[in-house]
């Protein structure tokens, strides 16, 4: 029989503390990508650098957690028949957690045994682990680390069904997934869905990311002879399973950081599994619609090293890798999706055992090994069929509630009423709205965003160009004398780049009412048109009204550090509240400052204290702390008449990040030129 049912785990956590007083624009939040230029054939027919957004705006960065652990109850909701534990967090963005395998007493996946974030995602926050699953635009999503609608439904034979949902604010598009794992399965299925309630094609793009362990003898195992990777910044594609000397299928003997975007053809089925070196472990298989396949490595180095045991806690390795899956071949791009349209389809996760010869064999005999291992556990034809047996369930309402997630589906609802427009999605409850979005219900129904004090953060930013044109009727109108609705316009026109807008209407925020929000966005925009004495000037104009604010002040000093205004850096650093000046960030800051003023004891004081810094919001490819060490043995052996030799430094563990020091592997290897 099959339960479905709500618990509670208690789990080392980290405190959010909230979210930033400041929109989501700093460069420390840039979203990057690939360069326009690629090696690859017309043939391969992928949507490379389509549909990329360059900022998770209009939601907050999450960036104000710490690494100091505490015992946490958390929720989550259980699924689980005679074969299979499966155990969510609705509030992780209703990531699977674990999937235990109760017939061989292991869990497929590599569950995180603690909950501590670090820069890897949109907003800032992200932990490794368990299955996640990834709408939009390119990036671990908006939700990573926040709360997903939860609710309880059921098939038409009285299987419990999991639903999480969400309103996503990007792309303006509703996302909506359905677990259920019925009698005797040995294998979870999902059921998901986007909606494009639009008359607007929209860029798309969908990654569900399987966190597995990363154990030596591992193999990954996919039905395709060709991979995409990046190389020097761009696309191309390498031969499967050998490169430059590596059988690039066995994750642990990977020497860089690395992704594979596995070329599966068209007319070979969808899966891709991990097995042991006895043929045991995960596989994941799906209906056409997920065409993508994906392996991520940390790679054999210092700096993965670094960073699997920095996601995880301090004693354990946290040694894992990640395979994936997704709407397009790769994470290069997005996929056009059509005005009023619907994509869905069904994944299925569960054990796979296959014969360790065939498993570890040739590349030929692995691939028909796990196909046909696949097919004995279901086959394609029965993933397809149970896709249109479960559609009437997936349009049907919730039986139950069991978390309420934010209110934005619900203003989004409002508006389209209140416009006269269709539902955004009538069987989905969204709830009610909340204080976040009472100033769009007050734009929405009287024209105005109300009135707002300009020393509080903004409570909340839309991007919608619904929005964005009742904000313009607005300052025509009731709010012609309103500092934050010129405010939120201005930032409205820098997401779409209009920068001479832009930067008129936060100059006319600032003569309405000077506020630390809009000096700050002027910084910026001064910052991306490089007139960096402007940004300076600012980030400082805007501090002087809000010195006591540390998502501010770590931006401030940020600034200044990148500019090497490091005596400014100093003077800044010393006048902030000495819980500010005890936050790691800022304080590393502060020793570059040290640093330009010779002062090496204190700098190696900083670098070294506690057994090393840490910085928790470190981001993935960031070497700050590599850096400051870096200078401080340059300084060192400036001062005995020497010379550092970086090429021959040998750094401490706890600085170094570095994912790439071995990228001569990859460059040094052949590719296909079609």
């Amino acid at each position: 029989m099959t339960e479905i049912r709500v618990e509670k785990i208690l789990i080392p956590s980290v405190e959010f503390n909230g979210v930033s007083s400041l929109p989501a624009i700093s460069e420390n939040l840039r979203l990057s990508f690939m360069q326009n230029q690629f090696e690859l054939s017309e043939d391969d027919g992928l949507f490379i650098n389509y549909g990329m957004v360059e900022y998770g705006f209009p939601y907050k960065a999450q960036d104000n957690y710490t690494r100091n652990l505490h015992d946490a109850e958390q929720d989550c909701v259980v699924l689980e028949n005679e074969h299979l534990k499966a155990t969510f967090f609705p509030q992780f963005g209703g990531k699977l957690h674990s999937l235990f395998d109760k017939n061989q007493k292991r869990n497929l996946l590599f569950s995180n045994s603690i909950v501590r974030p670090c820069h890897l995602g949109v907003r800032n926050a992200w932990m490794s682990g368990g299955v996640e699953w990834n709408c939009g635009y390119v990036g671990h999503n908006a939700f990573t680390c926040d709360l997903m609608h939860t609710a309880q439904t059921k098939l038409d034979d009285g299987t419990p069904v999991l639903r999480f949902y969400q309103y996503e604010r990007i792309r303006g598009v509703v996302y909506q997934m359905d677990f259920f794992l019925p009698e005797k399965s040995k294998l979870l299925f999902v059921r998901t869905k986007i909606i494009n309630p639009s008359f607007e094609v929209l860029p798309m793009y969908w990654w569900s990311n399987i966190a597995t362990p990363d154990v030596p003898g591992n193999r990954v195992i996919v039905p395709a002879s060709n991979t995409y990777t990046a190389r020097d910044s761009h696309p191309v594609k390498i031969a499967v399973p050998e490169y430059n000397g590596i059988d690039i299928t066995y994750p642990a003997d990977n020497v860089i950081s690395i992704d594979y975007f596995w070329n599966i053809p068209n007319e070979e089925r969808k899966y891709i599994c991990q097995v042991d070196k006895d043929g045991y472990g995960l596989v994941q298989t799906s209906t056409k619609r997920l065409k993508g396949r994906k392996l991520f490595v940390w790679g054999a180095s210092k700096g993965g090293d670094r960073w699997k045991n920095f996601l995880t806690a301090d004693e354990e390795s946290g040694s894992y890798n990640e395979i994936q899956a997704g709407l397009a071949k790769t994470q290069y791009e997005c996929l056009p999706m059509p005005p009023k349209t619907v994509w869905e389809w069904v994944e299925a996760y569960g054990a796979i055992h296959m014969d360790p010869e065939k498993a570890h064999g040739s590349w030929s005999e692995a691939r028909k090994e796990s196909s046909l291992r696949l097919s004995a556990l279901i086959t394609e034809e029965d993933m397809e069929s149970l896709l249109q047996a479960t559609k009437k369930m997936a349009k049907r309402p919730a039986e139950k509630m069991l978390f309420r997630a934010d209110g934005w589906g619900a203003l989004e609802e409002e508006r389209r009423r209140f416009c006269g427009e269709d539902a955004l999605c009538g069987y989905l409850d969204f709830g009610d709205t909340s204080a976040e979005q009472a100033p769009w219900l007050s734009l929405l129904k009287n024209g105005t965003l109300g009135k707002h004090k300009p020393d509080e953060p903004p409570i909340s930013y839309m991007c919608q160009k619904e929005w964005t044109n009742l904000l313009h009727k607005a300052v025509a109108e009731a709010d012609r004398d309103n500092w934050f609705t010129w405010l939120q316009l201005g930032l409205n026109n820098f997401i779409t780049k209009d920068y001479e807008q832009a930067e008129s209407m936060l100059v006319r925020s600032m003569e309405i009412e000077p506020s630390p929000w809009a000096l700050y966005a002027l910084a910026i925009l001064s910052r991306d048109r490089g007139a960096h004495d402007e940004e300076v000037d600012y980030m400082l104009r805007a501090f002087d009204l809000r010195s006591d604010d540390i998502s501010l002040a770590k931006e401030v000093l940020r600034c200044l550090y990148s500019n090497k205004r490091f005596e400014e850096l100093r003077k800044a650093y010393q006048r902030m509240p000495q819980c500010i000046k005890d936050e790691p960030r800022c304080v590393i800051y502060y020793a570059f400052a040290m640093l330009a003023n010779d002062d090496i004891k204190g700098a190696e004081e900083i670098l070294y204290k506690d057994g090393g810094i840490l910085l928790p919001d470190i981001r993935e490819c960031e070497t700050i702390t590599l850096d400051l060490w870096i200078a401080v043995q340059k300084k060192k052996a400036q001062e005995k008449g020497t010379v550092f030799d970086e090429q021959k430094m040998d750094p401490p563990a706890f600085v170094d990040f570095r994912m790439f020091s071995n990228a001569e592997w990859l460059n040094g290897g052949e590719i296909i030129r079609e």
